[in-house]
Formats: C-alpha cells, sequence, structure tokens
C-alpha cells in the first residue's frame, strides 16, 4: 500500500483515518512545546526561581516522574476496561480533555507557584499520555492490517509536523 492510497478509501473510512491522523497533529504539539522547550525554561525561570538551580532541576524531575508513574499504574487498568467495554473513544476523549484542562491551568502560574506548576503540569501530562494509550488502541479499529504501517506512519509524520509548526511559531 502506498500512501497516496489514503486518498482513495470510501468518505467514511477516509474521515476515521484522517481524523486519527490529525490527532497526532494536535497532540504532538504537547509533547514538542509544552514537555520539551517551553515548560522545562518557564519552570525554571518563572515557577521555581525561589528554590535555587539545583532544587529546581530535582523538582522538575520530580514532576515528571510523578506523571510518568500515574499514566504507568492507571493506563493498564483503564485499556483493560475500554477493551472490554469498547469505550476507547470515549477514554481517549476523556483524558484529552483532562490534558488541555491541566495545560490550560499553566496560565494560572506566576513566580513562586512551582507547586501550581507542577500540579498543572502533571494533570496535562496524565491526559496527554493516557489520551495517546487509547489513541493507539484505535488503530486496528479505524485501519486493516495490511493499513496500519501506512496509517500509523503518516500520522507520526504529521505529528511531526504539527508539533514542529507549533515550536517554529512558539
Amino acid at each position: 500500500m502506498r500512501w497516496l492510497d489514503l486518498f482513495r478509501f470510501p468518505p467514511e473510512r477516509r474521515k476515521a483515518i484522517w481524523g486519527w491522523v490529525m490527532y497526532d497533529w494536535a497532540n504532538s504539539a504537547f509533547a514538542t512545546t509544552v514537555m520539551v522547550a517551553v515548560l522545562p525554561v518557564y519552570y525554571h525561570a518563572i515557577a521555581a526561581p525561589v528554590l535555587g538551580d539545583t532544587r529546581t532541576t530535582a523538582y522538575w524531575g520530580y514532576t515528571a516522574s510523578t506523571a510518568l508513574l500515574i499514566v504507568a499504574l492507571l493506563t493498564p487498568v483503564l485499556g483493560a476496561i475500554a477493551d472490554q467495554k469498547g469505550r476507547k473513544k470515549h477514554f481517549l476523549t476523556a483524558f484529552a480533555l483532562l490534558g488541555m484542562f491541566g495545560t490550560a491551568l499553566l496560565y494560572f502560574v506566576y513566580t513562586g507557584d512551582w507547586l501550581k506548576a507542577s500540579i498543572f503540569y502533571i494533570i496535562g501530562n496524565v491526559g496527554f499520555a493516557a489520551a495517546n494509550v487509547f489513541y493507539d488502541a484505535l488503530l486496528p479499529h479505524i485501519a486493516r492490517e495490511d493499513e496500519v504501517d501506512i496509517v500509523s506512519t503518516l500520522g507520526y509524520a504529521m505529528g511531526y509536523l504539527g508539533g514542529g509548526i507549533l515550536l517554529a511559531i512558539n
């Protein structure tokens, strides 16, 4: 299968596939901008300067680790529930909204608000990472076995493109 074949699907399949691909376009903006480029610098310079360099770096590490630990403990259970109940889209939507909410709350972080920044980042990152679990789980439902590689590759590429564009704008 070639990537141009993605344009030859019936409209209903095309809509599902491009919806899946464009989700990666959108969610990769969180990974490139919030997780990698902007928030670590903002945390160090604005949210936690009162802690000093060493403590700020350590607290950022604890913050990121806490978010990932929560995701590691939560998603296998939620994944099993979603598989059994057939509610992958519901979980994807709920966790994507949680990620958006946590990220939006970062607007309210000011100088010295390192704890607030940590909590809001954890909420956003848990939402982002958990939503990705359910996003990935949807792929076999929208693409046939012989299409999975090309659809996944296109999603991955669009994710990098979307994340890169937002990073360049920032």
